[in-house]
């Protein structure tokens, strides 16, 4: 139960990481397009940013957490090539996008275009995710193995 625990606590770190880097991301691009072109944002859309892009990075990166512990074969979720990390990132942005097809009056076809510029965010913020801890795993001299020992 410990090693679950272990693994639930990791996956659940990474959504939260995630949402963060989420909305760094997007509010950097609704802070940018404000400035260049203030027209184009309605009043009340910033807001939207955290409750619409804080929940989807956060389940996000939980698809991704688990795909990882899943996938990932003994190796620790922060290792791996930057290929197949991003590949899962990129697979589990994916997956959160899927229930987000149906809003709006836009159409499917729409809603696809911005699902895949979303999937595609998610696995920028992979790597962003994947440099920062593993930065962290070498600064802080730990090394997390996936059974759930820190050492």
């Amino acid at each position: 139960m410990n090693n679950r625990g272990s693994a639930l606590r990791r996956v659940f770190g990474i959504g939260v990481s995630w949402s963060i880097l989420w909305l760094v991301f997007w509010v950097a691009v609704g802070t940018t397009i404000a400035i260049l072109d203030p027209d184009s944002i309605d009043p009340g859309e910033g807001p939207m940013f955290i409750f619409i892009f804080g929940p989807m990075g956060f389940f996000s990166g939980i698809a991704f957490g688990i795909i990882r512990s899943i996938g990932g074969q003994g190796s620790c979720i922060a290792e791996g090539s930057l290929i197949r990390v991003a590949g899962c990132g990129i697979l589990g942005s994916a997956i959160v996008q899927l229930p987000y097809l149906g809003h709006g009056d836009l159409g499917l076809t729409a809603n696809l275009k911005m699902a895949l510029l979303f999937t595609v965010v998610g696995g920028g913020v992979t790597v962003v995710w994947l440099l920062i801890a593993r930065h962290w795993f070498r600064r802080t001299a730990r090394s997390f193995s996936c059974t759930g020992d820190e050492s």
